[in-house]
């Protein structure tokens, strides 16, 4: 029996699910058996999510996860950062576990640029797909998903880029798929790779350890109020880039907000107490800046600005997170 073991490291949302299925279908065009599952996290749409996907020469039994995993692909490079402070237990066993192999990062860097968190040696490879897809699908943030496949094919025995194209068609008729095919393609001819990567050898993070099938559940049910905002130390609960910021003397509905009620995650509101201005506040650990209150703010009040510059200019997030209001009544879910 002839088994290659992918795991898939992504957030809710990212397109793992798709990149899978469609995956699967061109392994087994070529007769391969392939056994795909998806671990969600404890958040509907914003929590990390891991794919184990099994391809083998014969029957492939649907167990839990990939015990010897030769390829990985990171959706967002973050999740390395995860891995490293095993911030997030799955995410940490499911990248850890390959110490020899290829490992596909979505990021704009060059592979020699991207810090590993464990000891590996193998190929290292990089592609921008989040700035491939929000350029030809049009949104932000995308699903990378079916871009990062272009890479994957580049790179792995047994997928050609023809027929994954022709799948990624196949599963989405029309421009959608037409779009995401060229996304595959310009990533297959963009990603940068280092060949014969050794990473250093460094301790395992406090924690780490294999864990056998039957304990993998307990890791994705664990309280999200104790990790720390934003990034530090690799936060799993969000894979955003940009954070919405308000301008507070163009926040201008007196009533409902708009951009408030149409938060997918509810973790946006409007503060009116203790402002000289009504302000837009967000729960910065659980937004996943998916950009929807910019669109429809009715005064223009709102901007994604770049996170890293966020944490840069207010390292406290100040005039940015909720958290400060929260004590006070009324709170920032005052709504008229």
């Amino acid at each position: 029996m002839t088994i290659k073991e992918l795991n898939l490291v992504c957030m809710s949302g990212q397109g793992s699910v798709q990149a899978g299925e469609v995956l699967a279908k061109v392994y087994a065009e070529h007769g391969w058996f392939v056994s795909v599952n998806v671990y969600p996290g404890t958040r509907a749409r914003s929590a990390p999510v891991i794919n184990y996907i099994k391809i083998s020469d014969s029957e492939v039994l649907a167990s839990s996860a990939n015990y010897k995993p030769t390829e990985v692909i990171i959706f967002q490079e973050e999740l390395l950062q995860t891995a490293k402070h095993n911030t997030h237990e799955l995410v940490a066993d499911a990248i850890g576990r390959m110490k020899k192999g290829v490992l596909i990062v979505n990021s704009p860097k060059a592979p020699e640029e991207v810090e590993l968190p464990f000891a590996f040696e193998g190929v290292v490879a990089t592609v921008d797909a989040t700035g491939i897809a929000e350029r030809l699908l049009k949104r932000t943030p995308p699903p990378v998903g079916l871009t990062l496949l272009g890479a994957y094919a580049r790179l792995s025995d047994g997928v050609e880029l023809g027929p994954l194209q022709a799948q990624v068609m196949e599963a989405f008729p029309g421009s959608i798929g037409r779009l995401n095919a060229q996304a595959a393609l310009e990533a297959y001819q963009t990603v940068r790779v280092l060949y014969g990567a050794k990473a250093a050898p460094g301790r395992t993070p406090a924690g780490f350890r294999h864990k056998r099938v039957e304990e993998l559940e307990e890791y994705y049910r664990f309280d999200r109020y104790e990790r720390l905002p934003g990034f530090t130390r690799g936060s799993p609960f969000i894979w955003r880039d940009k954070v919405p910021v308000c301008n507070d003397t163009k926040c201008i509905c007196p009533g409902s907000c708009i951009s408030e009620v149409m938060c997918p995650d509810g973790t946006g509101f409007i503060v009116r107490a203790g402002l000289p201005h009504q302000g837009y506040r967000i729960d910065v650990e659980h937004c996943r800046g998916c950009g929807i209150c910019v669109q429809v703010c009715v005064g223009s009040a709102l901007t994604m600005v770049d996170e890293d510059q966020v944490r840069r200019e207010r390292p406290d997030y100040k005039g940015i997170t909720v958290t400060p209001h929260l004590a006070q009544a009324p709170v920032a879910s005052e709504r008229a």
